[in-house]
């Protein structure tokens, strides 16, 4: 069952996003500026998947922390290996989704402007299962408009009060975002991201808080006081019902808020 399920997935891969024409990659350096728009809530690895060879481009040590293996160790192979069966089973479902809106519901220029997220478990080499919030952003696409290199983050959320699912988030930079759809739906522009519950003040303070700043950074940043910015993040977790600022930021990252 297993294999038929690896299987399942590199056939959506291979037969909605096969690389005829592939272009320049961008360079390392260049990729790693982007990281910062992929906000991190917990213990994280990074790497760089590449759609041509199916091979890991770059892995970041973080793997030691989330998973217990070493960079140079992970793979698809092992990606496939690690991950929960349930969610292995249900990987092809969330892949063809993906795929189906980068390449079928937005412009090819749009591409490299969206970020894709989902949950899944995996199983760390202590033989615990860890909940990751997986998030994968396109870095470079072909000439005609297929994906070759993504930039993935995967962070351990395990600790924090979110309530597993298996729906799929598109979040768009400056672009409409659309969220918790779920794998094998028809998708629909209603699934936009509705109006949020924070004004647009608590936003600013979320994404400065999923930056790591502290409440003095942040004050002065908005020429207010530290005071001031801790009422907002009261008033924040009462109106978003989370107990801790990593849940609250995970919450936002899955319901496209940041």
């Amino acid at each position: 069952m297993l294999e038929k399920d690896i299987e399942q997935v590199l056939r959506v891969w291979e037969s909605q996003n096969k690389i005829l024409s592939p272009n320049k990659k961008v360079l390392i350096s260049e990729i790693i500026d982007q990281i910062s728009f992929l906000f991190s809530v917990g213990p994280f690895y990074y790497y760089i998947l590449n759609f041509e060879s199916l091979k890991m481009e770059l892995v970041n040590e973080g793997t030691w922390e989330v998973l217990g293996i070493a960079p140079e160790d992970f793979t698809m192979e092992k990606v496939f290996a690690l991950m929960h069966p349930e969610d292995l089973s249900k990987m092809h479902e969330k892949e063809a989704l993906a795929f189906d809106f980068a390449l079928n519901r937005i412009s090819k220029e749009d591409i490299l402007l969206y970020k894709v997220v989902y949950m899944f478990r995996m199983i760390h080499k202590d033989g615990s299962y860890r909940t990751i919030l997986h998030q994968v952003k396109a870095i470079s696409a072909t000439d005609d408009g297929k994906i070759l290199q993504v930039l993935g983050i995967h962070t351990d959320i395990s600790y924090l009060n979110i309530p597993f699912h298996q729906k799929v988030s598109f979040i768009g930079i400056n672009r409409p975002s659309f969220y918790n759809i779920c794998p094998k739906s028809i998708f629909n522009c209603s699934s936009k991201v509705k109006q949020t519950l924070y004004s647009k003040r608590e936003i600013e303070i979320i994404k400065k808080m999923a930056e790591g700043k502290k409440f003095v950074e942040i004050a002065q940043q908005l020429f207010v006081s530290p005071h001031t910015i801790n009422t907002h993040k009261k008033n924040i977790l009462r109106k978003s019902g989370c107990k801790n600022t990593p849940e609250l930021i995970a919450k936002c990252l899955m319901d496209g808020v940041i």
